[in-house]
């Protein structure tokens, strides 16, 4: 302990007076007994002194001695040298500064994308042993064309449940909107339908009140609802005392029983599958109200089933089990030709699998950023380290080892990559939060934080920054040779080419990972450039939508909705500022629902043959597709007399495939899901996009008075401001019946945006780094040639002494300069094309080697490489001869 203490008061740079005055009393003790030993053997006192000094080995000496031995040698080393460091840092605080803020960027951009990549990707789910759990889907090796997987049947899942030994549980999910009204304005939700054991697949039970029951899952005993804990914080103020309460949903008195834990972190709706649309987190859970042991085996492909398997079973164990299951129930259904079998999914591959792929190119990318920043840096302590070839040529000249030379450089880069990693990491906490502010559409964005995985990728990226920033210049410095450091140190020394290469390969570093980064953000951004200009089928500006609920008692009969949307659709038409309306209960770009078998009501399908495409069934306003501007290519849409007669208008493509080469006007569509007669088919209009980046589905048109529309979404052109279209549509709902919920009102434009956004985040970012490595290249490239310049200062001007024209000095450094940038962008290129099946799954309308792309990424790499040499290659041909030798 002594030892240590003292240890530390050295390293704060204090040693105690008493300790000073202990120390010098006590060895005045002693050369005062051997002065006297001295005299009394006959010497003069001032010999006596002077042999007695020499005995001792000098107070100064002894005393230094005495003290080295009290401390820890190694970490007094350590601490003189870093104490050296920071002196020569502070001696260049704008570099300095520059440099920690420069590594501080690089670090928390990184360690920021970092942390969202190990929340999403590489944390495990937050429920009992996640990797036990699966999502069940169907497929058929005949219908493969058609989807490669669909959603469950609740027959299958009552299968499963009943009979699969392999399964601990199995859960089915029903992604539905509730109406909650009373207390505040009605509010449309959105929920989930669950089978009672939904909680016990996941792992997970309430935190206040029950789970539902067995008998709760039947019909007319499902009015029973769980809370999801922000729903109960932010509608019911957290009140412990919600259990046992009745609240209205979709007009019926249902109670509370419990409320979820805060930390069930669920999928989003998506990320159930496709049938569920709407991309929002759940906030109510209901049973399902209806036994699915008395579901047909046949159709209503429409559910979610959450897999539990029992602990050490096989994933393809489950699934060999799940389909002896069904093989036998479509046997009893005669449905063997179908060929459905059943796959497992890892849930946590369900849930991030669109960002899995795109989190990893941008961790690459910032990843490359820092590199090229701490090469950056390394080529700044290269030239701190031919500034200190004088110092290291004295050091070994008097005695000094290889380690301590090689501490000259090392520790200054350190102390810069502790710095600046210690900045990094604040800000990478700032750039967490920024990130969950900005509502970017990425799953589990909710579970992303700074934790210990975070904490030691941070740690292993200053580690080896500290290594890329400061190994090669301090190992170039150890290697010094004392009389050529104390040469080259000369004012009129220069580098020779062998000096120079170590530099020029970093320039090309740099440069090889810039064009890259480039490549990465010019397709990127071209893709989404095409796929905001893709022909979407309809109109986007000048349109707003407004989705409203009828799902209340009232609006229990179809005939009660249908009378709803009659009077809704005047009335809105006459708002000032509207020129048309419509309806439709699904907007475009919100997914793909209702989907159905496409077949020709004329021709009889035999008993075991499959549909060959499935539509996309929408029901709309004759006005409807007027007011989105979807051209009518063949016959007539929807009119007033219609109401009497089943009819229907086909998207092209819709038509194409029934009818290919013929008209189909006059013809009959059906839909083979649902108990339904055929439609007559009275027009053909423009095929529309549900995605921007997929192909237009098979679309069928029905009149909304044919059909059950519990969730309509009125769309109107208008020619006045959104804001002022807003406050007119509620206060028309609003007449008709105050008690209807309405969702936000937005525009198509909005619509769009939010059907990109995610590929927008991933856009800005790629490009926000190509652009950072363009401009760190260039202060690259820029730093090595005009300290070459000044280091050939003595060179260049005997050149021009000697009658050296302007134009070959000027040719010399751009040549010198712009070698390694070809070099560099040629790997570059090269390593792009090669990795641009990577890309290529993130990409809309244009190829991964895009040869115009990589010709303009090379043009603007040149450019700016050019630039970046000019200036001092235009400092060279200005050099005076005869200053530049009187330097000599």
């Amino acid at each position: 302990m002594t030892v240590l203490r003292t240890w530390f008061r050295r390293a704060r740079g204090v040693f105690t007076r008493r300790q000073d005055v202990e120390l010098a009393d006590e060895l005045n003790c002693h050369l005062d007994a051997h002065t006297a030993d001295n005299v009394r053997a006959g010497m003069a006192p001032e010999e006596a002194r002077r042999s007695a000094l020499l005995a001792l080995g000098g107070l100064q000496q002894t005393t230094e001695a005495w003290r080295d031995r009290r401390g820890i040698p190694a970490v007094d080393i350590f601490v003189r040298e870093g104490r050296y460091a920071l002196r020569a840092l502070g001696r260049t605080p704008s570099f300095t500064l520059v440099t920690i803020l420069t590594l501080a960027l690089g670090l928390g951009a990184t360690t920021t994308i970092f942390s969202v990549v190990n929340g999403v990707l590489l944390e495990p789910l937050k429920y009992r042993d996640p990797d036990r759990l699966y999502l069940g889907r169907m497929y058929a090796d005949r219908v493969t064309q058609i989807a490669p997987s669909f959603p469950v049947n609740a027959r299958h899942f009552h299968e499963w449940r009943t009979r699969c030994q392999s399964c601990e549980e199995v859960a089915l999910i029903d992604g539905r909107g509730f109406t909650l009204t009373g207390s505040g304005e009605p509010e449309r939700l959105a929920g989930l339908r669950v089978s009672y054991n939904f909680f016990r697949a996941l792992g997970s039970q309430p935190v206040l009140g029950r789970d539902f029951r067995s008998e709760e899952e039947q019909p007319g005993r499902s009015r029973v609802v769980i809370l999801s804990d922000s729903l109960w914080r932010s509608r019911f103020g957290g009140d412990p005392s919600i259990v046992n309460r009745t609240i209205d949903v979709d007009g019926e008195p249902n109670t509370v029983i419990g409320v979820a834990p805060p930390d069930l972190h669920l999928p989003k709706g998506e990320q159930w599958g496709p049938l569920f649309a709407h991309n929002r987190l759940p906030l109510l859970f209901r049973p399902l109200g209806f036994d699915p042991a008395q579901s047909h085996a046949g159709g209503e492909f429409n559910y979610a089933a959450l897999v539990r398997l029992r602990p050490g079973v096989d994933q393809r164990q489950a699934a060999a089990e799940m389909n002896a299951d069904i093989a036998d129930l479509s046997k009893q259904f005669g449905l063997d030709a179908f060929g459905w079998k059943a796959i497992l999914i890892p849930l946590r591959e369900q849930i991030t699998g669109g960002s899995r792929q795109s989190l990893w190119l941008l961790l690459g990318a910032v990843g490359a950023v820092l590199l090229i920043i701490c090469v950056n840096i390394g080529n700044l302590m290269l030239v701190r380290a031919v500034s200190k070839q004088r110092e290291a040529g004295i050091r070994l000249a008097l005695g000094a080892g290889r380690f301590g030379l090689f501490g000259l450089v090392f520790n200054e880069a350190l102390i810069v990559v502790a710095a600046g990693s210690a900045l990094g990491i604040a800000l990478a906490f700032a750039g967490v939060r920024l990130i969950a502010l900005a509502s970017v559409d990425v799953p589990r964005i909710e579970d992303v934080h700074v934790d210990w995985r975070v904490l030691v990728f941070a740690a292993v990226t200053a580690i080896v920054s500290a290594a890329i920033c400061g190994l090669f210049p301090a190992w170039r410095l150890a290697h010094a040779q004392p009389h050529d450091s104390l040469k080259s140190a000369a004012p009129n020394a220069t580098d020779g080419p062998h000096r120079r290469r170590l530099s020029e390969v970093l320039v090309g570093l740099e440069v090889a990972l810039s064009a890259m980064l480039l490549v990465v953000g010019s397709l990127l951004m071209l893709s989404f450039f095409r796929l905001l200009h893709v022909n979407k089928g309809f109109d986007v500006e000048h349109i707003v939508t407004q989705g409203i609920s009828l799902m209340s008692p009232v609006y229990r009969e179809a005939s009660a909705r249908t009378r709803f949307i009659d009077e809704a659709l005047p009335k809105l038409g006459g708002i000032a500022g509207v020129r048309s309306v419509g309806v439709v209960n699904q907007v475009p770009l919100q997914g793909e629902t209702w989907l159905d078998d496409l077949a020709d009501a004329d021709r009889p399908k035999r008993k075991d043959e499959l549909a060959g495409r499935t539509a996309n069934f929408r029901f709309v306003s004759p006005d409807y597709w007027k007011t989105m501007g979807i051209a009518l290519k063949q016959g007539r849409v929807f009119q007033a007399s219609d109401r009497a007669r089943p009819v229907a208008v086909l998207s092209e493509g819709a038509a194409r495939y029934l009818w290919p080469g013929m008209n189909p006007i006059g013809r009959h569509v059906q839909a083979t899901g649902r108990p339904a007669p055929s439609l007559e088919v009275v027009g053909v209009v423009a095929d529309t996009r549900e995605g921007l980046a997929k192909a237009p589905p098979a679309m069928v048109y029905e009149p909304y008075w044919l059909i059950d529309v519990g969730g309509p979404s009125f769309v109107l052109r208008t020619a006045i401001s959104p804001a002022v279209i807003g406050a007119a549509v509620r206060e028309v709902m609003h007449t008709i019946d105050a008690n209807v919920p309405l969702t936000p009102i937005e525009t198509m434009e909005q619509v769009v945006d939010a059907s990109v956004a995610a590929r927008r985040f991933e856009m800005n970012l790629a490009i926000a780094f190509a652009l950072s490595a363009l401009v760190l290249a260039s202060l690259g490239i820029y730093g090595v040639l005009a300290f070459t310049v000044a280091r050939r200062t003595h060179e260049i001007g005997i050149r021009i002494a000697l009658g050296a024209r302007s134009t070959h000095v000027m040719r010399m450094v751009l040549k010198q300069g712009l070698r390694p940038v070809i070099g560099g962008l040629i790997v570059g290129l090269f390593v792009a094309v090669m990795g641009g099946r990577i890309l290529s799954s993130q990409l809309y309308g244009i190829s991964a080697n895009d040869p115009p792309t990589m010709a303009g990424v090379a043009a603007l790499l040149l450019a700016v490489a050019l630039c970046a040499c000019w200036f001092p290659a235009r400092r060279a041909i200005a050099i005076d001869p005869m200053r530049a030798l009187r330097e000599q």
